[in-house]
C-alpha cells in the first residue's frame, strides 16, 4: 500500500471527525481544520488543477497557502476558542 493512500485515509478520518464535531456542536475551528485538511489532501492528490491554481505572480499556489497559512490559523484559533462544558 502506498503512503499517499495512507495519507488520504487519515485525511478522510479527519474530515469525518470534523463533520462529527460540527454535528455535536463542539470546537468549530478544529472541525473546520479537519474538513479543510481533507479537502486539501483530496485536491492535492486527485484534482491537481485546483491545488496548483496560480494566484498573482510571485505568490504561492492556492493549495500551499491553504496548507501552510489557513490551516495553522484554524488550529491556533481552536486553542483559544471557548468551549462549552456540560456538567
Amino acid at each position: 500500500m502506498s503512503w499517499s493512500i495512507v495519507y488520504l485515509i487519515v485525511a478522510i478520518i479527519a474530515g469525518f471527525l470534523g463533520i462529527w464535531n460540527l454535528a455535536r456542536q463542539r470546537s468549530v475551528f478544529l472541525s473546520l481544520a479537519g474538513i479543510l485538511w481533507f479537502l486539501i489532501v483530496l485536491t492535492g492528490q486527485y484534482v491537481r488543477q485546483v491545488y496548483d491554481f496560480a494566484l498573482p505572480s510571485g505568490m504561492p499556489h492556492l493549495g500551499s497557502i491553504l496548507l501552510y497559512v489557513v490551516l495553522p490559523i484554524l488550529v491556533i484559533l481552536a486553542f483559544f476558542a471557548i468551549g462549552t462544558r456540560r456538567g
